[in-house]
């Protein structure tokens, strides 16, 4: 057993002092000197001989427990196993209206891709992950967290009203998650954007954004998604009836990826470009990413003591009122310690 606070465990040295103080007053008659005793001692009975001493025992036996309680003793057998840090993430998703195009299932890419980054999220144990979401501007969803079942519940609200502003700031996206990765971590930091459209909104270019990132050392790899040559993008009508968004001329707008672009902030920063053109592919790209930034953890287990001091103060205050209930009715606490 260990103490918390082991100091108090010198009152337990005094409890000897004041026992044999009670051994030698036994059965004395109040008011009398030692050496007087001889002359009261055929009148003194068994119950008055003995009964100071035992409550002398009560009351020194609630010293020692208050003592014991103070020191507060710890003890326990759960032991808490410890991991190391892991690599820092922060998870970039478009929500601009281009990612309601049906190319990918079930429904359309935006409930893809919640599906596959929930199913990665759930396989990134150990690491720290953040959720940002982009359209016209750049939303933090989820700060860093190891709390993955929050950022999984964040993932899942999410729709194309989380963002009332259509666009695609893939420059924001970038400066929000390098604002989220701003403490070191020497095991890594990086950013996973997912888009399928072209920088079109915001204030931050997305390849000073990638400049910057490489500057502080955050690896950044972007995922392109949609079926080359594009597909179009379904709208609803005030009546709910859906429609394809089309130009002024009547011909169907698909959507288009900048790849370009996506290449080279994955390049500059030292991260990795993917192209994902159905659901399964998406998914074997986070697969791929999850390998890439998995990390060996150290565990550490250590114990998890609980103290236990609520027991010897509750002994203490059960001898005390054993002291007061046989020392003939006299009820006040310091009279009772006299």
């Amino acid at each position: 057993m260990s103490w918390a606070s082991p100091v108090w465990l010198g009152v337990l040295l005094v409890v000897p002092l004041l026992g044999g103080l009670a051994w030698r007053t036994r059965g004395q008659a109040p008011g009398l000197r030692l050496g007087t005793w001889w002359l009261v001692r055929p009148a003194v009975t068994p119950r008055a001989r003995w009964g100071p001493a035992a409550l002398w025992l009560l009351r020194l036996a609630a010293i020692g427990c208050v003592g014991v309680g103070l020191a507060r003793p710890l003890g326990g057998n759960t032991w808490l196993e410890e991991h190391a840090a892991g690599v820092d993430i922060m998870l970039a998703l478009d929500l601009s209206g281009s990612m309601r195009a049906e190319d990918f299932q079930p429904v359309n890419r935006l409930v893809a891709a919640k599906q596959v980054i929930g199913e990665f999220i759930a396989k990134s144990e150990g690491n720290r992950l953040g959720l940002v979401a982009f359209a016209g501007r750049s939303l933090t969803v989820a700060p860093l967290t190891t709390d993955h079942q929050m950022v999984r519940e964040a993932l899942a609200r999410l729709d194309f009203q989380t963002l009332r502003e259509d666009g695609t700031a893939i420059g924001d996206a970038i400066g929000n998650c390098l604002y989220r990765l701003r403490e070191e971590n020497t095991q890594g930091r990086v950013v996973v954007l997912f888009t399928d459209g072209d920088n079109n909104s915001g204030y931050h270019d997305p390849i000073k954004a990638a400049g910057m990132a490489a500057v502080r050392g955050v690896r950044v790899h972007t995922i392109a998604v949609g079926r080359p040559g594009g597909a179009p993008i379904p709208i609803s009508d005030f009546f709910g009836q859906k429609s394809y968004l089309r130009d002024s001329e009547g011909r169907l707008i698909l959507t288009q990826i900048n790849e370009t672009s996506l290449k080279q902030i994955a390049g500059i920063t030292g991260g990795r470009y993917f192209r994902a053109t159905d659901t399964e592919a998406l998914r074997a790209v986070y697969d791929e990413i999850n390998r890439m930034e998995k990390t060996d953890f150290e565990v550490r287990r250590r114990l998890l003591l609980e103290e236990r001091y609520q027991a010897w103060l509750l002994l203490a205050g059960g001898l005390l009122l054993a002291v007061l209930a046989l020392g003939g009715g006299r009820w006040r606490v310091l009279e009772a310690l006299r």
